[in-house]
Order: structure tokens, then C-alpha cells, then sequence
């Protein structure tokens, strides 16, 4: 028996002998994808920068408002404010917001609901609802990083369903883009019907489940006394 500690030991693992494995590497993406990722980085800061101008604008023009001014600069204000941030405007959510939206230019400075009504039918009102459809037909990005989007579902028949979508067929665009155009634009009060009946589905927002709970024990109580009465 040979105990030489050079001598190889036959019995050894095979693994022993074998030059160490390569380091395994992750496959590469293809080209296409690198570059479309570098592209979407690209936007997405391109579209940061542009939105930071933006709201710095909108922020100088909002210390500008003065609802006390007579109703004819109010107007003008409006179109003023409108062009000067239609020049910037990376998408048009950003524009609407600052303009015609909650706490845009317009509701700000016709905060009563005649004079709303009013500037609605005005002249300055269709010029900013012009500078609007403009941004919405550009190639802008469709998702605003700073307005989250919301979902509404709408019950109607589908007779007027089928309409709606032969209208927006006939017209090239989509369903979608056909009913946003339609809530831009102003409602006739008089072509709203008349809450005749209680009002049925949910409010907009979640109710707290004890005043869920309180209106059904109401509704209850009431119909229990109702069939006692009777």
C-alpha cells in the first residue's frame, strides 16, 4: 500500500479533477428591449422637467386671480391664463386642471354658480375649450404622473350604447375619448331631468359602514310602522 500524500488518490470524486465552471451570466435583453426601456426613461424625465416648469407657472399665475375684478377681466383673466399655460402644457390633464378644473383658473374666479353658468356660455370659455381639444389631439402622453385616473360605470340602454359607439366609429376615435369630449363640454340645465324619485346607487365616495347600518334600521323602522298603520 503506497501512503504517499502525492501519489493521487484514484477514489477521489471526479469533480476534482475538472477545471472549475465559468461563472454563470444572465442573458442579455434583446436590443429592442434596451432600447425601448432607455426610451421610456428618456420620456418619463423628459416629461418630469416639462411638469416642473408647468406647476412653477401655474403658481405665479394663481396669485394673479382676483375675483373682485368686474366680470368682463374675470373673463379675460381666464383666456390669459389659459394661453400662457397652453405653450407649456406636457399633457392635457395638466392644462385642463389649471384651467377648467376644480381648482382651476375659471372655478376660482366664477365661484358662484349663476356666474359659472354665465362664463360657460361666454366666448372665452369655447376659446379655452379650443386650446383643450388642440392638446387632446397632440401625441401628448396619456397618463398624467400627477392626476390619478378614476373609473366611472354608467348604466344606460343599449340602444343608446349602440349609438355611442357608431357615433365614435363613424368619428375614428375611441369610445372613451367620444364620452370625454361629451363631459367637457357644458350641460344645459334644462335638459337635465328633475330628481322626481329618490335617488338610487351609491354616492360618489365609501360611506362608513355605521351610517350604512343606521339608514337600513331607519328604512326598516319605517316600513314595520307603515304596515302597522295600515
Amino acid at each position: 500500500m503506497n501512503f504517499d500524500s502525492n501519489t493521487p488518490d484514484h477514489n477521489a470524486s471526479a469533480n476534482e479533477w475538472l477545471a472549475p465552471a465559468e461563472p454563470k451570466t444572465a442573458p442579455s435583453k434583446p436590443v429592442s428591449s434596451r432600447l425601448r426601456e432607455k426610451a421610456a426613461d428618456e420620456a418619463g424625465e423628459k416629461l418630469a422637467a416639462e411638469m416642473k416648469v408647468f406647476n412653477q407657472v401655474a403658481t405665479e399665475l394663481k396669485a394673479k386671480r382676483n375675483a373682485d375684478l368686474p366680470t368682463a377681466l374675470r373673463r379675460k383673466l381666464v383666456v390669459e391664463t389659459a394661453t400662457e399655460l397652453f405653450g407649456l402644457a406636457p399633457t392635457w390633464t395638466a392644462f385642463y386642471r389649471e384651467t377648467l378644473g376644480g381648482d382651476g383658473v375659471a372655478r376660482a374666479l366664477f365661484a358662484d354658480v349663476v356666474e359659472a353658468r354665465e362664463y360657460e356660455c361666454s366666448d372665452e370659455h369655447s376659446k379655452v375649450l379650443e386650446m383643450l381639444t388642440v392638446l387632446r389631439s397632440r401625441d401628448l402622453p396619456e397618463n398624467d404622473p400627477h392626476e390619478p385616473q378614476r373609473m366611472i360605470t354608467v348604466r344606460i340602454p343599449k340602444s343608446l350604447h349602440d349609438a355611442i359607439c357608431d357615433e365614435a366609429n363613424n368619428l375614428s376615435v375611441s369610445v372613451n375619448k367620444l364620452c370625454i369630449s361629451r363631459m367637457l363640454q357644458k350641460v344645459d340645465p334644462a335638459m337635465i331631468p328633475s330628481p322626481t324619485q329618490k335617488r338610487r346607487g351609491r354616492r360618489p365616495g365609501a360611506a362608513p359602514v355605521e351610517a350604512r347600518v343606521a339608514a337600513v334600521e331607519t328604512e326598516n323602522s319605517q316600513t314595520n310602522a307603515e304596515g302597522v298603520d295600515g
